[in-house]
């Protein structure tokens, strides 16, 4: 029954309920399969590779080595032995058997007593000791005065007092100006001054110091002797005071040269001057008197007198005026612009911006 219904259903022919009943249900959905959700299965790994076969090691034949022979240490050299330093060194052991003038001559403590048949004892082991404590040091253990270092410093921000710092004078320099008084001139920083580290610049190129000069005290004197005495900073105008900071030339040389007029037509012109008239004067009269002396004239007449008065007179203004004038010191000129050194004379502390 349930193939002819298959048949009917295929032609689309229906016969009532006969066939409806043995028929399944249509448009039904499958039961839910778990396996669809799953993903595929890895694949295997590779197997490993199989290790290299190493061929068989055939041994044809044993060869036995002999055992090297054993090392023997050998005894140092002892050095050969001086005869004289023997005996100088059994005498020097017993006291008294040499004179107090031999007391200079260096024998060792060990080569005193082999010498005398005393075995020397071993060096006690050195035992290592903390930071060395100065109050138990004896006086006696040192040769000679000495100082203790202090403690590592941060010289960082500090100038010490071997630094040199280059500058130009922004300002000539003439000894003559000022007399007897200080002059005052200007001197501008030609380039940075860095830390000990060269890390911090403690003092800018551009900075300024006010620096004071005294005229030469001496004749024969060539150079001036500048010092400064306070710095005011580029950029943050600090300032310090009381340097007393000396300057030096290029090199480095304490003072500063320049062009030099020993004024020697001021001191000494004036008084060739006045001693050469009063020489012409003296020979003036003495002409005067001899011609008088022919012509059978007196000897000491007027003209000769006042000639003489006159050239006593000119020498006793020839001595005042070389006395005034040999005190007249040289005049030293520093041109504009002369590059110079300076050096403190403390150490500079640069206080940190903020």
């Amino acid at each position: 029954m349930s193939a002819f219904c298959d048949i009917a259903l295929a032609l689309g022919l229906t016969f009532g309920g006969t066939c409806a009943a043995d028929q399944p249900p249509q448009n039904t959905l499958p039961e839910d399969d778990p396996a669809a959700w799953e993903l595929p299965a890895p694949p295997p790994p590779p197997q490993p590779a199989p290790p290299p076969k190493m061929p068989p090691i055939i041994i044809r034949q044993e060869v036995e080595r002999p055992a090297p022979p054993p090392v023997v240490e050998q005894p140092d050299p002892q050095p050969e032995t001086d005869p004289f330093r023997e005996a100088l060194a059994a005498a020097w052991a017993r006291p008294g058997a040499l004179p107090s003038r031999w007391d200079a001559l260096a024998v060792s403590e060990e080569a005193a007593a082999k010498a005398a048949g005393f075995k020397p004892k071993a060096p006690a082991p050195i035992k290592p000791s903390g930071p060395l404590d100065l109050a138990s040091v004896k006086p006696s253990d040192y040769a000679g005065p000495r100082r203790t270092s202090s403690r590592p410093v941060d010289n960082a921000r500090i100038v010490t007092a071997d630094r040199y710092i280059t500058g130009i004078l922004e300002t000539g320099i003439n000894s003559q100006v000022g007399g007897d008084e200080s002059g005052t001139i200007v001197v501008q920083t030609a380039r940075d001054v860095f830390g000990y580290h060269g890390r911090n610049v403690l003092i800018p190129k551009g900075s300024r110091l006010l620096c004071s000069f005294k005229p030469p005290a001496d004749i024969g004197s060539s150079r001036l002797p500048l010092s400064c005495a306070r710095i005011l900073m580029a950029g943050h105008r600090a300032e310090i005071r009381e340097l007393d900071a000396l300057v030096g030339n290029v090199q480095g040389q304490p003072g500063v040269s320049g062009e030099v007029d020993r004024r020697f037509w001021e001191r000494y012109g004036t008084a060739f001057l006045l001693t050469g008239i009063s020489t012409a004067v003296r020979f003036g009269s003495a002409q005067t008197s001899s011609n008088e002396d022919e012509e059978g004239g007196s000897s000491e007449s007027a003209s000769e007198k006042a000639a003489e008065e006159l050239s006593q007179r000119f020498g006793e203004i020839s001595a005042s005026v070389l006395e005034q004038t040999l005190s007249l010191t040289p005049i030293i000129t520093i041109p504009q612009g002369t590059r110079v050194q300076i050096r403190p004379a403390v150490d500079w502390y640069i206080a940190k911006a903020e």
